[in-house]
């Protein structure tokens, strides 16, 4: 198997159209851009623009279809694109069998395209997997990290003849993270302006809206980095897009009785393997949590139970207290328990008084 970054594709089709092209990933504007550098490469290749079939396997696909349009000739005797998105990227048996099979004999005058999310180990190592994988082209479509989005984001605008200042780039980072097709749409929109000025901080907060979208495993990996501006702004953006507010608090309360039992062992000298496999937490991550546990005080394991408590008597409707205060307050304690004072002092987490002090981060 050949294995590539959607960036590759174009030259790699140059110099060969394989059987099969995979494109697996949880990032649908690169699959997208995949799509179409397949479509303009092939149309540039053949003498007569390709005939498409797009199919949908869900659970209740005929995977029969497969094996006609295999053994069948393209009505007009031109290239056939065979594309088939598995939205679980699970065919099941009677799928597997059909892929299978069909990669034994691939028609020369086809291309069979495969897409769907990304493959966990379970379909890596699947019995048409690894048939496919023999004959196929992989193009590895990963979701960029925080930390590439600002040259992705730079990249994206000059494909549509856009100049960013870095700060704007910066911004639009921040506001797109997770949702890189709202990104484009915004880019669309600045292009069609007669004459696109240089797009900087200004005009974006004038003109676009904040778009990024996480989970509360977004969040939960800004805590785990200590980065207080990018958990504030992912808690912002899950209140925002009306997060299930049971999801969120079991990920804090699960934060909050890691790190204080962690907390209360190091100070008795007691293991924390205990505490590991009582939550599950993986080895990869267990330093990290002791590290983090070592950095909060006695007050700040306090703070944290008692916003974790009120917090819980809020979801329920229990207490009449502004439940996003006491989650922005939680939030602040688990990614920067070592705050000044005066700043510690205004989370007010013993009063009913709100603060608007995150908003500075």
């Amino acid at each position: 198997m050949q294995a590539i970054f959607p960036e590759q594709l174009a030259s790699s089709l140059q110099q060969r159209i394989p059987p099969v092209i995979l494109l697996f990933g949880d990032e649908l504007l690169l699959q997208q851009d995949c799509d179409e550098i397949i479509r303009h490469s092939l149309n540039q290749q053949l003498s007569s623009t390709p005939e498409y079939q797009r199919w949908r396997a869900d659970a209740e696909f005929d995977w029969g279809q497969l094996s006609l349009q295999q053994q069948s000739m393209s009505l007009f005797g031109s290239f056939t694109i065979l594309d088939i998105e598995l939205p679980e990227a699970k065919p099941g048996k009677p799928g597997s069998d059909a892929l299978v099979d069909y990669v034994k004999q691939p028609n020369p005058d086809q291309l069979l395209i495969l897409k769907g999310p990304r493959l966990k180990k379970e379909q890596l190592n699947s019995r048409w997997f690894k048939a496919l994988a023999a004959q196929a082209l992989q193009v590895k479509i990963f979701t960029p990290k925080r930390s590439q989005l600002p040259r992705f984001v730079m990249q994206r605008a000059q494909r549509h003849q856009l100049q960013l200042s870095q700060t704007a780039a910066e911004v639009l980072s921040n506001w797109f993270e997770g949702n890189l097709f709202a990104l484009e749409q915004e880019f669309i929109k600045w292009s069609l302006l007669p004459n696109p000025p240089q797009i900087d901080e200004k005009q974006i907060y004038e003109r676009v809206a904040d778009s990024s979208q996480f989970d509360v495993f977004g969040l939960q990996e800004s805590i785990a980095a200590q980065d207080l501006s990018q958990a504030i702004h992912r808690l912002e953006r899950l209140l925002d897009n009306d997060i299930e507010l049971n999801i969120l608090n079991w990920m804090l309360q699960r934060e909050v009785q890691i790190i204080s039992q962690l907390h209360v062992n190091a100070q008795h000298g007691l293991d924390h393997q205990a505490v590991f496999k009582q939550f599950a937490v993986w080895s990869s991550q267990q330093s990290a949590y002791s590290a983090r546990a070592s950095t909060h005080s006695d007050n700040s394991i306090k703070q944290m139970i008692a916003l974790a408590e009120r917090i819980e008597r809020a979801i329920k409707g229990d207490r009449d207290e502004p439940l996003d205060v006491l989650l922005y307050h939680l939030v602040v304690l688990l990614s920067s328990p070592q705050l000044p004072a005066s700043i510690s002092q205004q989370l007010g987490v013993y009063s009913h008084v709100e603060s608007d002090f995150w908003r500075y981060f």
